[in-house]
């Protein structure tokens, strides 16, 4: 079975979706500051994604648990 890159960008993106959304909601709930909310939770998928992806990439050349 290959996943494609394409695929594994797919899930990094809507995995991240909510990732973003969390990250919003706690540092409003912290700081109560909207932009300062935003700002993190926006840097914070950047980062976020390329970290999924490549962990993702690695994943797929294990072959444990795969039958």
């Amino acid at each position: 079975m290959k996943v494609t890159k394409t695929r594994s960008i797919a899930k990094s993106l809507s995995y991240r979706i909510f990732g973003t959304l969390s990250s919003f909601i706690v540092v409003y709930a912290i700081t109560g500051k909207g932009k300062l909310s935003a700002l993190i939770a926006f840097w914070e998928t950047i980062v976020k994604v390329g970290i999924y992806y490549w962990h993702e990439r690695i994943w797929n050349k294990v072959q444990w648990g795969r039958k």
